[in-house]
């Protein structure tokens, strides 16, 4: 051979014994894959002596830095070095010698002279009598994994958190067999939290047996690491998944746990396999397929070649002189041979000649097969026998001649066909209407033409005419497929001719109404779809919705069920990256519900970014709780617009059929209601309606009202309520707000308040010297009935409805003169400078307009901006990186300290986040709260300060509770602390009196 990619015998493609396009583009795709395998692939002969190669593709190539010239005949021997294992080298001779499968791994060296560690896979391929014929060796290169390891055997497990990104499944292992803890790929996997896998014995989810096997002898034995390849079967939603893994075990903490890290190589293990079962599919095609080296050397023919033209083997007729010889003219074959070495196909219809002499009409089809770089590597031909259907052809054209003066020139389609369907004759009109040539009708049967649905229908017709010769019988429309693959749609009459001695023909005029019903279809498709994405629109929902109600009425066991659908952020997205990226997105999105419905399963976009679906016969809220989780998973999965990742997700409300709804737009309505419930319960996620949900909706549209009311009674200049030294807790439970909604009344007499709201403050203390630093300021509501309202209630909803704006500025402006106030005050050395942080709300931190209310605020009150911080939330920074940059950057230029706030629950890119003016992280009560007295989730908080520590930035730690965790903060070298081991927040005079105490922790 003279290049790498035609080398292979086995890379041909599937080919049938259909027609020759298909057959050329699966051969086409087969090779392609082949050649672009990542693993070296080579074909060794096993009959010859030494084994030589015959065949490499290029990652072989790439692995060794040979080209296939210098490869092919050779032992692979040439890749040993002095160094290389002599055992391992004589374990491979014995295979070979036996004819058995064999796995090693050894040191070879490239042409440059570099060493590389190759994990040879090394196949016997047998014929059908079981002969061995071949040898096919997998090579991967072991270089890179080696090199991993050696890296993993010098990491430190306080990295752990960073090995999240590692596109493979990650686990942390104790000796006892137990998980430490798992990386958010594997977790997924399970449809679990990593959280879950914690302390939980390895075969929990029922690990395979190999894994368990491989965890149990590698800490067992002395070895630090281990790479292993297994199979294991994951345990998910849909059952039991098999695939193939690489496993890499590093082991640490004086080896009592280990890291082990998966890569998924289940394509490349069934590629390997696909091999054998291609060279089955070539080997066993009616098509005669040979093949010939890019010098035009004849190298390899199938079965169905030797049988066409009497040439046993290639090799026979190599030396009769290769393709050319079974050309009957040598002007055609030196047309063909100079075509496709050029480059370019070729095909077409040629007379040849068997080693008999005997002649054989085929249909050829010529390729040249290039390599990646576009060098012709060799040349393929396929020829289906035609010689049938060429006498066929002669004799229809012959009678033809008999009924071309009546027909010729009709503007419809007049095809006459035989007793069986088959075309013997169609005008020229047939052309211009369905795109095919005349030859590629004549000899057809009519009915591989026909739309299967119609073909029943068209089957009784035809019956009925051969039943009633002379009699038109109308065959009503139907679809014809166009040559370019569309279908037109024909009404036609049918006519009995054949008895008929000038004809002998069953007549068929053929009218085409294409047009006519795409007009009439697209009209009502438009009527009843929504423009964008094509799915029903809104009318056609509540047509379907309307029939659904009707089947539940007549059969009381029809149940159904309506899910409503939303999407998260999806403003945001549509600001930050413009309309044109948002209705990509929608439309990706809307292919993606498809995906997830049964057949008569109804989703509809009813404007903006909702989508309804309408589930049919389900059997119960199991059914539509199912159905609504696959589409959750299924629009979480990132996609890829115009070359930015973009990651969304939905909420969804469901609504189940029952005997109280009559009209589509009660379900509807309750559907909308559940949705927004899992709004406010999180996002991205799923709800069912209650009819408690709607006295809840009530209640929180008459909360909004109040909410409204009070923030237009701020009075930015003072704050005179006071309510004592209480406080409120910050995580208040959800069940405990939806409690309030339901029952609003408190046990506070409805009075009048001067303002509404009032602000507390949380002490931040210094870590190092025990003392309060600072506060955080903590906005409460002083509801005229209901009394204090956590923030937990209100605030997600002022962000919403656009009232955080004026609240966060009143909030900012007491903060400040609070400061103020302070500063005035004769309080213990050392808290002459405090400091106070105020939030900024995500609303705040995308308009424009709030740099100029800030510095009016600064302008108004006087306030030293070195008092003043201003916390942002991670979620909030990372939505639109670039843009953060340019907000924080003019906030800093004010003199303002700048805190993330919640960091670690975001997914920060570092690559933002250097780029920060960032003074400060505030780490995430959630990390802090699960560190126990051993130190468990501790690894987590240490990267982060040494991350901040490394960036420049300090350390507050929020949620310190007890005083383990205040010690083990101060142990890893957290600068601050909050939480309520210090202080709940308090109101002004309180945090005043908490100054002047000077308490020290």
């Amino acid at each position: 051979m003279g290049d790498r990619e035609n080398q292979s015998i086995s890379n041909l493609g599937e080919v049938g014994s259909a027609d020759r396009h298909t057959a050329s583009e699966a051969l086409w795709l087969r090779d392609r894959a082949l050649a672009a395998t990542s693993s070296g692939i080579v074909i060794a002969d096993a009959n010859a002596p030494d084994c030589p190669i015959i065949y490499c593709n290029p990652a072989f190539e790439r692995m060794t830095g040979y080209c296939a010239s210098e490869i092919l005949g050779r032992n692979c021997r040439f890749l040993q070095g002095p160094d290389t294992d002599r055992t391992t080298v004589a374990n491979i001779r014995d295979a070979l010698r036996q004819g058995r499968e064999l796995q090693v791994t050894i040191k070879n060296y490239r042409k440059n002279g570099t060493f590389f560690w190759n994990k040879l896979s090394l196949s016997p391929v047998r014929d059908d009598s079981g002969n061995l014929t071949h040898f096919v060796g997998t090579q991967s290169d072991l270089s890179e994994r080696i090199e991993v390891q050696s890296a993993l055997q010098q990491a430190n497990d306080q990295l752990q958190t960073i090995l999240e990104a590692v596109p493979g499944i990650v686990s942390w292992i104790t000796s006892d067999l137990r998980y430490l803890g798992v990386n958010q790929h594997l977790a997924k996997l399970h449809n679990l939290s990593p959280s879950a896998f914690v302390g939980q014995d390895i075969g929990f989810l029922g690990a395979s047996s190999d894994f368990h096997s491989f965890v149990v002898e590698f800490f067992a034995g002395d070895a630090t690491e281990a790479v292993k390849e297994l199979s294991a079967k994951v345990k998910t939603d849909g059952g039991l998944s098999a695939g193939h893994y690489l496993i890499v075990a590093q082991k640490y903490d004086r080896g009592n746990a280990a890291c082990l890290v998966g890569i998924d190589i289940t394509e490349r293990k069934r590629a390997e396999e696909a091999l054998v079962l291609t060279r089955k599919a070539v080997e066993s095609s009616s098509d005669a397929i040979g093949i010939s080296d890019a010098s035009g050397t004849h190298i390899y023919q199938n079965p169905a070649f030797s049988q066409l033209f009497e040439w046993e083997t290639a090799e026979e007729l190599k030396l009769a002189g290769g393709i050319p010889t079974v050309f009957t003219d040598p002007a055609v074959a030196s047309q063909v041979l100079d075509t496709i070495a050029r480059g370019y196909s070729w095909s077409g219809e040629v007379t040849n000649l068997t080693k008999s002499g005997e002649i054989v009409q085929v249909l050829l089809r010529a390729d040249a097969i290039k390599d990646p770089t576009g060098t012709i590597v060799g040349l393929i031909y396929m020829n289906t026998d035609i010689t049938d259907r060429k006498r066929t052809e002669q004799e229809l054209r012959q009678r033809e001649k008999r009924f071309r003066s009546l027909i010729e020139n009709a503007r419809d389609i007049i095809v006459i066909l035989d007793e069986k369907g088959f075309c013997r004759y169609v005008s020229p009109s047939q052309e211009r209407i369905l795109g095919y040539a005349t030859a590629e009708v004549l000899g057809r049967s009519v009915f591989d033409l026909i739309h299967p649905d119609e073909l029943p229908m068209l089957d009784q017709v035809f019956k009925g005419v051969l039943q009633m010769p002379s009699i038109g019988l109308g065959m009503a429309e139907y679809r014809v497929q166009h040559k370019d693959g569309s279908w037109c749609v024909l009404e036609a009459v049918a006519t009995n001719l054949l008895a008929e001695p000038s004809v002998r023909g069953i007549v068929v005029n053929c009218h085409d109404v294409t047009e006519r019903k795409a007009t009439e279809e697209q009209l009502l498709h438009d009527a009843l779809h929504d423009a964008l994405t094509e799915l029903p629109n809104r009318a056609l929902l509540t047509d379907r919705l309307g029939q659904a109600f009707a089947r539940a009425k007549r059969h009381p066991s029809y149940h159904f069920a309506v899910l409503f659908l939303d999407l998260d952020r999806f403003k945001v997205i549509n600001d930050s990256q413009g309309h044109r990226t948002g209705d990509r997105l929608l439309v990706a999105v809307a292919r993606r519900l498809l995906t997830c419905l049964r057949p008569g399963d109804t989703v509809a976009r009813v404007g903006g970014d909702e989508f309804v679906i309408l589930l049919e016969e389900i059997q119960g809220v199991d059914e539509a709780i199912a159905q609504a989780k696959e589409i959750l998973r299924a629009i979480e999965r990132p996609l890829n617009l115009e070359g930015s990742k973009v990651l969304i997700t939905a909420s969804i409300g469901i609504a189940l059929s029952n005997d109280k709804y009559q009209w589509p737009g009660d379900i509807l309505r309750d559907a909308d209601i559940a949705m927004y419930r899992a709004k406010a319960l999180g996002k991205a996620r799923y709800e069912v309606f209650t009819s408690a949900m709607h006295t809840r909706a009530v209640a929180l549209m008459h909360l909004e009202h109040d909410l409204r009311e009070s923030v237009e009674e701020l009075n930015l200049k003072s704050s005179i309520v006071d309510i004592g030294n209480g406080a409120v807790q910050e995580n208040s439970p959800m069940s405990e707000i939806d409690r309030r909604l339901e029952h609003p009344k408190s046990q506070f007499a409805p009075f009048k308040l001067e303002c509404p709201f009032t602000v507390y403050y949380q002490p931040i203390v210094c870590l190092k010297s025990g003392s309060v630093i600072g506060f955080e300021a903590l906005v409460r509501w002083l509801h005229p009935e209901r009394g204090l309202v956590s923030p937990m209630e209100f605030i997600a909803m002022a962000e919403e409805t656009g009232l955080i704006t004026p609240l966060g500025l009143w909030v900012l402006n007491e903060s400040c003169r609070q400061i103020i106030k302070w500063q005035s005050l004769n309080l213990p050395v050392g808290n002459s400078r405090l400091t106070v942080a105020v939030n900024l709300s995500g609303r705040q931190f995308s308009e424009p307009s709030s740099i100029e209310q800030i510095k009016q605020v600064l302008l108004e009150t006087g306030v030293d901006t070195r008092c003043l911080k201003l916390e942002i939330t991670e979620t909030v920074v990372m939505e639109d990186g670039e843009a953060a940059v340019a907000m924080l950057s003019q906030l800093r230029e004010l003199g303002i300290e700048l805190c993330i706030d919640d960091f670690g629950t975001g997914y920060s890119s570092l690559s933002y986040l250097h780029r920060f003016p960032i003074n400060i992280l505030k780490v995430d009560r959630s990390f802090v709260s699960r560190i126990g007295e051993t130190g468990e989730n501790l690894e987590i908080v240490r990267a982060i300060v040494m991350l901040a520590r490394s960036l420049g930035m300090e350390v507050v730690a929020e949620g310190v509770e007890t005083a383990v965790q205040l010690a083990q903060m101060r142990a890893i070298g957290c600068e601050y602390g909050q939480g309520y081991f210090f202080s709940k927040p308090l109101d002004s005079e309180a945090a005043t009196a908490l100054l002047r105490r000077s308490p020290k922790w």
